[in-house]
């Protein structure tokens, strides 16, 4: 148990943060010479194509994910939705989806990528909530892990 005070007080703090806040760290693999790409993963918006939806009905949220640099990286979406069901996935590029991702293999520093997640509401109240992310599946650094995930809710009109 003392470990773990001091894993929480020394230089452990950040990384259980960044843990806890869903960020990835990942390891190069062992025998593997290089470091693996160092890029920053971000969610730049997420948003509904309405305010409020009826029980039962579809709502579409589209994500943009934007691979920030400084370095070429493997991306994919990752959504989380309380409230409502996937139902129906649009890829940028043309990919298909792998439901519930968006896996577009490799992204050069700079692009950015939308996403389509379409959600039939099983609420009868309250709201639907896509938390939309992005992350790699593939070995990489991302030093700004806190901006991978946003949120967009729609009301459930009853």
């Amino acid at each position: 148990m003392a470990m773990g005070k001091q894993l929480v007080r020394g230089k452990g703090a950040a990384v259980l943060a960044a843990v806890a806040a869903g960020a990835l760290f990942a390891v190069p693999a062992l025998g593997q010479g290089s470091e693996p790409p160092t890029a920053d993963l971000g969610v730049v918006s997420i948003h509904a194509n309405k305010q409020s939806a009826a029980h039962g009905t579809r709502v579409t949220f589209t994500e943009v994910i934007r691979n920030n640099g400084p370095e070429t990286a493997e991306l994919d979406t990752v959504p989380q939705i309380t409230g409502g069901v996937l139902v129906g996935e649009v890829c940028d590029l043309g990919i298909s989806p792998d439901t519930p991702f968006c896996e577009y293999g490799d992204v050069a520093p700079g692009t950015s990528l939308t996403t389509k997640f379409i959600v039939r509401v099983t609420a009868t109240h309250g709201s639907v909530v896509v938390k939309g992310g992005v992350t790699s599946e593939a070995p990489l650094q991302d030093d700004n892990p806190f901006n991978q995930y946003r949120t967009a809710s729609v009301r459930v009109a009853s």
